[in-house]
């Protein structure tokens, strides 16, 4: 008998590729550019980043009846995604409006399929911040936008 593992990397593959396929590029800044990464990014880091990073998951048990396998747990957990908008100058409205932007578009791949590619059995966005602070340099302006998205799967 084989025994299911976490979904986990399934959905963190599927918001990848989504992601990938549908974000663009901020059509009134043509210069900057957009990356789509997990975890951390690494030298490449453009004005604008999403990234697709820590699972922070539980589990419990779905039955008491049966040997342990499939469809025996329930697994629930967090997908931490952080949008990170950067823009030179002193206009903290226009990072914001192009985080909420990307924001917004991350929201809609996963409510256009809440089940992200078959991986889950519901997955939804559940809680996320906007932040809009200088940068550490003071040569512009950051949107520090984490969100979380919440799945379930029985394993």
């Amino acid at each position: 008998m084989t025994i299911p593992t976490s979904s986990a990397p399934a959905v963190r593959q599927y918001l990848f590729d989504q992601l990938t396929a549908t974000l663009t590029p901020d059509a009134d800044f043509p210069s900057e550019q957009l990356l789509v990464c997990f975890d951390e990014p690494g030298p490449f880091q453009p004005a604008d980043i999403v990234s697709i990073g820590k699972v922070s998951r539980q589990d419990a048990v779905s039955s008491m009846v049966g040997s342990g396998g499939p469809g025996w747990l329930e697994e629930n957990y967090d997908v931490d995604v952080t949008i990170d908008v950067f823009r030179g100058g002193d206009y903290p409205q226009r990072v914001f409006a192009r985080s909420v932007a990307l924001f917004d578009a991350v929201c809609a791949v996963v409510r256009s399929d809440p089940t992200l590619g078959g991986a889950v059995l519901s997955a939804r966005p559940t809680a996320s911040s906007h932040e809009v602070a200088w940068d550490d340099e003071h040569k512009g302006r950051h949107c520090i936008t984490p969100m979380q998205i919440s799945c379930y799967q029985r394993i």
